[in-house]
Parts: C-alpha cells; structure tokens; sequence
C-alpha cells in the first residue's frame, strides 16, 4: 500500500544569529519526507511601508534560499505578519517564492480561489489555510483567507471532490497560551466533520495540545520552529516554552491517517531548532499528553479557559500596546482604549 509521509512544523522567521543556517541542525529529519509544510511568519522583502505594530517581521528576500535548500513542499502565507511592508511586501513575497517554485497557500494577489493539490503516491493532498487576521483589498486583488466557517467548510466541498484528503491550515488563538478556546475545539470538530482530514494551528508560538478526532488529527498549534524568542521568557516557574516546539510526522494511506508521531525541537540561542536528548525528548512530550487531556476528555470549558489564559493575554498585549504607543504615538493609545473596553477584555 502507497503511504505519502507528510512533515509539518511551526512557525519560521528565517532570522538567526551569527548568519547561521536556520535547519542546519534538523535537515536530517526531512530526509524521507514527500511533503513538507511550514507556517512563514515574516515577509520575504526589505521594501514598503511598515506596519505601525510593536513587533513587524520581514526579512532579506535573499533568505528565500534556505527554504528552497531544505525543499519546503508547502508555505502557508495567512499569518497576521503577511502585510508588515503593506501591498508592495506582500506582492514581493509573492514574487520572491513564485521565482524560486515554492508553493504557497492562504493569500493571493489574483482573482481566483487560493487553495494548492498536490500528487504523491498516486494520492492527491488538498491543501488550505486561514487567519483569524484575514482580510481583502479588492483593488489591488489582494486576499488573505480569513478564519470563518461558513467559508472553510464551503472551500472543503469545493475541493473535496479534486483531491484526496484536505489538510488545513489555521492561524488562529491566543498567543503564548497552552490551551485552545472551547470554540476553537468545537470549529476544528466541525471542519474535520466537513471532510478535512488533518488541522495544522499556529499563531500562539507555543505548543498547544493534539487532539485525534474521528478520523482526523488536529494540531492546534505546532508553535515557533525557527524564530527569534526572550531567553528570560524560559526559565523558571513562569517559562513560556516559546524555545520549544514540535514536528509532526504523519502518514497518509488510501484510507485517510494511518499513523503519526512526534519529534520534540528546541530553539538554540542563534534561533536554530535542534534535536534534544530523549530525557528532554520525554518531557516535552509528556507536556504535550498533558495539555492534550483536558481536550481530549472536553474538561476545558470557557470558564476554565478564561482562567488559564487571562493573565498571560492582559499583560502580553499591555506589553505590545505600551510599545507601539512609544513608538506611534497618540493614535495608539486610542486604539489601546478601545481594546481594554472590548467585550472579551
């Protein structure tokens, strides 16, 4: 029986320290993969109008060469960082990756639907994906698939019947948190029910729980792969685990998942992921189990869940807001009012 071996990691600046190559140290792993999927968490150029934000990502379109030497087979686009350098960042991006045939999903810059099939084995992979920061600028033909189900279930049945299994991309939850909202729990389930057949998350930089739904798996976030991350933010009884990550290596068969496992990666001090020793293999999977559990046995209710992410949200966005107050001025601070009166504050 044909089995495609399908890798994904989490998020990818393509920034290191002392001009390191960024998957020097877990190239090995790709080895034998016939897909390899990556969240791009930056834009691939050094000109256009930056983003008035606290942390803009965007690098040297030059760096494209260490995604095209590690053969990433997919690249998911819809991120909240696609547009720090505007229209013209974004449609370099586009530029960048189209010239070096990398294959991209979640955006476009042309009028028709953005999704990627791709043959292996002799099955074909729909791929999609999604941002909660989604958005359309209709004059420059410009889109960025935005996190609504009516619309992801619509594009699951417009594509179900050109391929053979559907993997979706989700940027979406709370950043630096453990645990998925009860509703995202409920929206993933409902996205597996309408035919997808693996869930990729991304967005809170962290690792969050995997969840086997059905005959589905869901990841709901694999957190950052290579990326810049605060030392002091990982050490001590608050440690955020923002060095930590994981790679999920998935089999697919004629009849949908047949297998998957996990390689838990940290991030060294020039941003590199590496491979651990099995005693810190072991604990970063038994993490892993322990925040799947209260998923798995549906004991996260949105009380609960509050609870859990409160703090590290309050003050993780009072952070970011007193910097693009500094470095924006006084329209930020507006806008900082606003958020602090919104309903889920």
């Amino acid at each position: 029986m044909n089995v495609i071996k399908l890798i994904a990691v989490g998020d990818i600046f393509l920034k290191t320290r002392n001009n390191k190559y960024p998957f020097e140290r877990v190239q090995k792993l790709f080895e034998n993969k016939d897909i390899l999927f990556g969240n791009l968490e930056t834009v691939l150029s050094t000109e256009g109008k930056e983003k008035e934000k606290a942390v803009p990502l965007y690098i040297s379109p030059e760096k494209v060469k260490y995604l095209k030497e590690v053969d990433f087979d997919v690249l998911n686009l819809a991120n909240n960082h696609i547009m720090d350098l505007g229209i013209e960042g974004f449609n370099k991006t586009l530029e960048v990756l189209i010239k070096n045939n990398l294959k991209f999903i979640g955006v476009s810059n042309k009028k028709q639907k953005n999704y990627l099939i791709i043959e292996k084995q002799g099955m074909k992979i729909g791929f999609i994906a999604y941002t909660q920061f989604g958005e359309t600028f209709f004059e420059e033909n410009i889109r960025i698939n935005k996190l609504k189900l009516k619309n992801i279930v619509g594009d699951i049945e417009f594509i179900k019947h050109k391929c053979d299994f559907i993997i979706v991309s989700l940027h979406w939850g709370i950043e630096k948190v453990f645990y998925p909202s009860p509703k995202q729990v409920k929206f993933a389930h409902r996205l597996i029910d309408a035919g997808a057949t693996i869930i990729l998350g991304h967005l809170p930089h962290v690792i969050q729980g995997i969840e086997k739904y059905k005959n589905g798996l869901i990841g709901y976030s694999l957190g950052n792969f290579n990326f810049e991350f605060n030392p002091k933010e990982c050490i001590g009884p608050q440690d955020k685990r923002t060095n930590q990550s994981i790679i999920l290596f998935l089999e697919i068969d004629e009849n949908g998942l047949r297998n998957y496992s996990i390689i838990p990666v940290k991030i060294d001090k020039d941003f590199v992921p590496y491979v651990l020793s099995e005693r810190e293999k072991e604990e970063i999977l038994d993490f892993v189990f322990k925040i799947s559990q209260p998923i798995v046995k549906k004991q996260m209710k949105e009380n609960k869940w509050f609870e859990e992410i409160s703090e590290e949200y309050l003050y993780g966005n009072m952070e970011a807001w007193i910097i693009r107050i500094k470095n924006h001025g006084i329209k930020h601070f507006l806008q900082c009012i606003r958020w602090l009166v919104s309903p889920f504050v």
